[in-house]
């Protein structure tokens, strides 16, 4: 036991590290525009902006939520003005005045370039206001928090079947792409993961009964429709959350990994006893499952399989890494098996190793098998939302890696307090 709570510690130092001295510092430095009070919407591999990239609302909240976090752990006073500024930019620029919710996407010169309402970005910002809410606690946040919360349920909510409707055109009408499914399917698994982050969120500063109930219901219907009997999320659905065809052979890892312990949080959060009884197992054998098929023996995480397990796609994607650690940190909370905490120290080797780039700051975007980066954008790229020619971009954000950071440091010093 003295030996584990040395490494944990040990492990401590090198996350803080990490968090204080390359993400949030990086993020200051070539995040925020030099002439103008935004940020940019791209920035590549030398820290140079991309000045015609678009700005979107989900990177940006999800700078306002990494930033309002890091503030609160230390009273940093940049980390604030930058929590701040993005406050300022999600409200005022995202914000859609008259019809309410946040666009998608701003130009570079931020003139509206995508009006479509995704509910799946509309609850990053939730989250992110929500987090800015423990941060400053003003009632003008809560204020606001409490009228998106009432939009959201009067308009993405659906009132005949379980869960969320997924996109909407400007003035909230249905609108039939979906970006979150491969042919358009009406329900996904991300973006209910999302909403449960966010309601969860949401119920940690506001405890309304509506928010409870609905985040009750979103408790029930993971283990009930989303997750399979195996231990891994379904990903598209239709209206009745029956999985889809297309869907039924693909795992995704890194949103397992990172449901794993969403879920467990907002069980805490929600305190409901049947539903944290029900979700301990679930959350256990969702970790489990993933380090039977999922993690290479140098900690490196897959990115997902296809043709129902059969055909692993072996590149490592950043965000994915940074959710194993805290998946696995998560299980060894709730069991207390060291072999968790072992998977946590590989998982840091192989980001420590491979991942950061040590040279110029910040995380590669995607890696291969062997831990060489991907630097070139090719035409044929297999995960086109994120370029690997670029360290910032509308899905590349501080989030993920900001987020494991703090989340380890908390929940190292929950550990050794107990």
């Amino acid at each position: 036991m003295r030996s584990v709570i040395n490494e944990l510690k040990q492990y401590r130092t090198f996350f803080h590290n990490e968090l204080h001295y390359d993400i949030l510092p990086y993020w200051m430095k070539y995040g925020v525009e030099k002439n103008g009070h935004r940020f940019y919407g791209a920035v590549d591999l030398d820290g140079n902006p991309v000045l015609t990239a678009n700005k979107t609302s989900v990177l940006n909240a999800r700078i306002l939520w990494t930033f309002s976090a890091a503030a609160m752990l230390e009273g940093n006073v940049e980390y604030a003005a930058i929590a701040d500024r993005a406050y300022k930019v999600v409200t005022e620029d995202f914000e859609d005045k008259e019809y309410g919710g946040y666009y998608m996407e701003l130009s570079s010169v931020n003139k509206v370039a995508n009006d479509i309402k995704h509910t799946y970005a509309q609850a990053f910002v939730l989250y992110a206001l929500c987090k800015y809410y423990e941060f400053r606690s003003l009632e003008s946040v809560m204020y606001k928090i409490r009228e998106f919360f009432g939009l959201l349920e009067a308009k993405a909510k659906d009132p005949d079947h379980a869960g969320y409707r997924e996109s909407f055109t400007r003035d909230w009408n249905i609108y039939g792409e979906n970006r979150m499914a491969d042919n358009n399917e009406p329900r996904s698994m991300n973006t209910h993961l999302h909403v449960l982050e966010a309601y969860a969120a949401l119920y940690r500063v506001w405890k309304d009964p509506a928010v409870e109930l609905r985040l009750t219901e979103l408790m029930i219907l993971f283990p009930g429709k989303i997750i399979r009997d195996e231990g891994h999320f379904g990903i598209f659905f239709d209206e009745s959350f029956n999985e889809v065809e297309s869907s039924k052979g693909i795992c995704s890892f890194g949103h397992d990994i990172e449901g794993s312990w969403l879920l467990w949080e907002a069980a805490e959060i929600l305190g409901n006893e049947n539903i944290l009884k029900r979700m301990r197992p679930v959350a256990v054998k969702m970790v489990d499952n993933i380090e039977r098929v999922a993690v290479d023996k140098d900690g490196g995480l897959f990115l997902e399989s296809t043709r129902f397990g059969s055909h692993v796609k072996t590149n490592k994607h950043w965000w994915q890494q940074a959710e194993t650690m805290v998946g696995f940190m998560n299980a060894f909370e709730i069991t207390k098996d060291a072999k968790y905490w072992n998977t946590v120290k590989l998982s840091w080797k192989f980001i420590d190793t491979f991942l950061i780039d040590h040279e110029r700051g910040e995380w590669y975007t995607k890696l291969n098998r062997l831990g060489v980066p991907f630097l070139v954008e090719p035409p044929d790229d297999p995960s086109p939302y994120y370029r690997n020619d670029w360290k910032i971009d509308p899905w590349k954000c501080p989030y993920h890696n900001g987020r494991s950071m703090m989340e380890m440091m908390k929940r190292i010093d929950r550990m050794l307090k107990s």
